[in-house]
C-alpha cells in the first residue's frame, strides 16, 4: 500500500511537468513567433504601411476574438478573427506612423474580452525628406478601413474574416495610389504657382516661352482639378469603398450582359 502516495503523486505533478517540457500542448490561440511586422521597410513618415500579425490556434476547439493594435498604448486599430483547430490567420491593419520609434503591440482577446497574448516589436519610422522646392507636400492622410471592417464584423463575423484580406489589399493600393497623386498634386502647383497665361505690357503680349507655356499651364491646371479630386477620394474610405463596390457591380453587370448575348447577335 505505500506505493499508492506516490502514484497519487506523480498524477498530480503529470499535468505540470507535460506543460513545462511540452508548453504548446497547454496552449490555444496565440502569435506565432516573431509574427508582427510591416507590410514593407524602410518606412518614412507620411506613408501609410499595414501592421500584419499571424495567430495560430494549436488547440481542438475554434478560437474566436480579436486583434488590437496598438502603438504605445494609442490604439492604431483592431481585427476580428475566428480561428478554426490547429489553423492560423494572417491580420493586418493600416497605419501612417510620424518619424522616430515606436513600440507596436497586438493584443489577442478572447470572445470575453480576456487577453490571450500579447505580442510586440519595434519600429523606426525615418524621418520625411524636406522638399527641394518650396511647395509643400500634401498630407491629407489616407483613411483606415477599419471601421468598416468593425461594422461588418458585427453583422458577419464569417463576412468580416472572408473580406479582411480584400480590405488589406485595397488600403495598401489605396496608399500607394494616393502617394502617386501627392506627387501629382506638388507638381501641378509647382507648374502653375504664381503664373498667369500671360502678361499684357502695354497694347502688347509677353508670352515667354510662348503657346506651350499656355498650354502646360491649362494642362497642369487641369490635371491638379483631377488629381485633387481623385485624391480626396482614394483617401477618404467611406467614400471611396461605396464607389468602388458601385464600379465592382457595375463591371459584374456589364459582363453577364455581355455573356447572356446570344451568339449570332
Amino acid at each position: 500500500m505505500r506505493f499508492w502516495p506516490i502514484v497519487g503523486f506523480l498524477l498530480l505533478t503529470l499535468p505540470v511537468f507535460a506543460v513545462a517540457v511540452y508548453p504548446e500542448a497547454a496552449r490555444g490561440a496565440g502569435f506565432a513567433k516573431e509574427s508582427l511586422f510591416l507590410s514593407k521597410t524602410p518606412v518614412t513618415e507620411g506613408e501609410t504601411v499595414l501592421i500584419h500579425a499571424v495567430v495560430a490556434n494549436e488547440s481542438n476547439v475554434k478560437f474566436t476574438g480579436e486583434v488590437v493594435f496598438t502603438d504605445s498604448e494609442i490604439k492604431i486599430g483592431s481585427v476580428a478573427v475566428s480561428i478554426a483547430p490547429g489553423g492560423a490567420n494572417a491580420v493586418s491593419v493600416s497605419w501612417k506612423p510620424s518619424a522616430g520609434s515606436h513600440q507596436v503591440s497586438a493584443a489577442l482577446t478572447g470572445s470575453d474580452g480576456e487577453v490571450v497574448e500579447n505580442e510586440s516589436a519595434a519600429f523606426v519610422i525615418n524621418e520625411k525628406p524636406k522638399p527641394a522646392s518650396g511647395v509643400p507636400a500634401s498630407s491629407t492622410p489616407v483613411e483606415s478601413s477599419a471601421d468598416i471592417q468593425k461594422k461588418i464584423n458585427e453583422l458577419s463575423p464569417t463576412a468580416a474574416n472572408i473580406s479582411a484580406p480584400v480590405f488589406s489589399t485595397l488600403d495598401s493600393v489605396r496608399a500607394r495610389t494616393a502617394e502617386a497623386l501627392d506627387q501629382g498634386i506638388d507638381w501641378a502647383k509647382q507648374k502653375t504657382a504664381g503664373k498667369k497665361p500671360g502678361q499684357v505690357l502695354g497694347t502688347t503680349t509677353q508670352s515667354g516661352g510662348g503657346v506651350m507655356d499656355t498650354l502646360w499651364l491649362i494642362l497642369a491646371t487641369i490635371l491638379l482639378y483631377i488629381f485633387s479630386v481623385l485624391r480626396f477620394v482614394v483617401g477618404n474610405a467611406g467614400l471611396f469603398y461605396p464607389v468602388f463596390a458601385l464600379l465592382f457591380f457595375y463591371i459584374l453587370w456589364k459582363l453577364f450582359k455581355r455573356f447572356r448575348r446570344p451568339s449570332y447577335e
